[in-house]
């Protein structure tokens, strides 16, 4: 039963996929009657983040996945471009001018799953963290004001609890590839449903090598808000490659460094192959994280850090058509009293155009 589970939750994925350039384009004003992809096409991408992938272990945060749609730059005047001027009202970054470049992402599906650091032990460890996974759609506002600067916005809808489908995709998983399933799901947070609002600020500073080639420095700082996490955040991206007008770092799956899916594929340079390697950190001051403030729900208390530092590292490549792979390595500080070990984990991204 569970593996039937899996298949329809992979089922409905690409199902999804092949819907959205149909459904989307009646809102972003594209077209596509020409056979060629467009100089700047929509995008459509699979993110993984898993545990597994570097340190071959089922604990913390041990599974995140989404599904992204980036649009192409909006026609003024089209439905989402006007939905920037209604955010403007309130918030003045969001004021276009003729410098102004403006995408939405929707993010289709998403899911991230945590479990305790032994995920063989039934109950659980009541003084580890518990089983929780969420699972969520969204739509990300983002907008380069001067070819320099990016402005996030997020809004993330879903639910946290047995309803996100933690157990059946992770055990389903398990089973496919002949794992040992992980014991504890049906002490995992209630379900609840989960909102969550987050900005961050992206501004870029490059130093020219020659020949395409260049350094750049992109600080960032955000805030988080919802029933999910609450957290501010600050931290720093530094880039060496011939790619790196194209955007502002690879998308990842929050609380992350970067995070932004915006790519804009016209500003390539000569030749067919493209790339820039990356590291940096982020450190953020948490007041609440639900799937560790949620233990007292099961009678536990852990007691959360307030402050949570990752370190990333990867490659990002960007190949003939406009094929992009991200890869990178993340080590995450403790996030709860008595918690053993650093979190490490990766992260992979493939994404193409239309």
């Amino acid at each position: 039963m569970q593996t039937q589970n899996v298949k329809r939750i992979f089922n409905g994925i690409a199902i999804a996929a092949l819907i959205i350039p149909a459904t989307i384009a009646v809102f972003s004003g594209a077209s596509f009657a020409d056979d060629a992809a467009p100089p700047q096409a929509p995008r459509l991408g699979l993110i993984e983040e898993n545990d597994g992938i570097l340190s071959h272990q089922d604990r913390h945060y041990t599974q995140g996945l989404r599904v992204p749609y980036l649009s192409a730059a909006l026609p003024a005047g089209s439905f989402w471009d006007r939905s920037f001027d209604f955010i403007g009202q309130a918030l003045p970054m969001y004021r276009g001018d003729s410098n102004s470049q403006r995408r939405f992402e929707w993010q289709v599906l998403g899911q991230s799953e945590f479990t305790p650091t032994d995920i063989h032990l039934t109950p659980p460890d009541p003084s580890d963290r518990p089983y929780a996974a969420w699972l969520y759609t969204g739509f990300d506002w983002l907008q380069e004001n001067d070819a320099h600067s990016l402005h996030n916005l997020e809004v993330q809808l879903g639910v946290v609890g047995p309803a996100a489908l933690g157990e059946q995709l992770q055990n389903g998983y398990h089973a496919l590839v002949g794992f040992r399933k992980a014991s504890g799901w049906s002490y995992q947070l209630r379900n609840r449903p989960a909102l969550q609002f987050s900005y961050d600020f992206h501004r870029r500073f490059e130093l020219p090598l020659g020949d395409g080639f260049g350094v750049d420095a992109i600080p960032e700082a955000g805030t988080s808000m919802g029933t999910v996490m609450r957290y501010v955040d600050v931290g720093a991206l530094l880039r060496i490659g011939n790619a790196l007008k194209v955007d502002y770092g690879p998308e990842r799956i929050r609380p992350a460094l970067s995070g932004t899916a915006y790519f804009d594929d016209s500003r390539f340079g000569r030749g067919p192959f493209h790339f820039y390697f990356f590291a940096g950190a982020q450190g953020r001051r948490v007041f609440y994280n639900r799937f560790i403030d949620g233990a007292e729900e099961l009678g536990d208390t852990l007691g959360r850090k307030q402050e949570v530092l990752d370190l990333v590292t990867g490659v990002s490549l960007f190949f003939p058509g406009h094929v992009r792979g991200d890869f990178s390595a993340i080590k995450r500080s403790d996030e709860y009293s008595g918690q053993p070990n650093n979190d490490l984990f990766g992260s992979a991204e493939i994404s193409f155009r239309f």
